[in-house]
């Protein structure tokens, strides 16, 4: 059998698509949980505020933390992306959900101190996580 370099260049492109699939799953799970609420909740169409909240840390989250695999780099997450895995929302709303978080964790006002320490904690977590996924998708060498 021939060594095909297209072939090998679309599967490892595909086998880093599922890997960042995998992973944008397991931040809405993480941001769902830490508001004591399902992925199902975060998708709802409500606009509840603890709702709310939560589906815009989990678009802060997966635009800040992850990388879309493409042919030529990783680049940012992208919000269309993102909008259609919180509830088929426009890549508007992902993009305005994010920006809201970052200025209200910039904005260092007293009523924003739990929502930056809870956003850092669950970063954390969830580099740590993908950072193991990496470690064993690697076969256990570092990636």
């Amino acid at each position: 059998m021939r060594h095909n370099p297209v072939d090998e260049g679309r599967h490892t492109a595909l086998r880093r698509l599922r890997r960042a699939q995998l992973a944008e799953a397991r931040r809405i799970r993480r941001a769902a949980a830490v508001y004591r609420l399902t992925p199902a909740h975060l998708a709802a169409p409500c606009r509840i505020s603890p709702l709310a909240e939560a589906r815009q840390v989990a678009m802060y989250l997966i635009r800040t933390r992850l990388t879309w695999p493409s042919l030529s780099r990783d680049a940012p997450f992208p919000s269309a992306r993102i909008g259609a895995l919180l509830g088929h929302r426009d890549h508007s709303t992902a993009l305005h959900g994010v920006a809201a978080i970052a200025a209200r964790l910039a904005s260092g006002q007293q009523e924003d101190a739990y929502l930056c320490h809870m956003v850092r904690t669950l970063g954390g977590m969830l580099d740590a996580t993908h950072e193991g996924a990496d470690h064993a998708h690697a076969g256990g060498r570092a990636a």
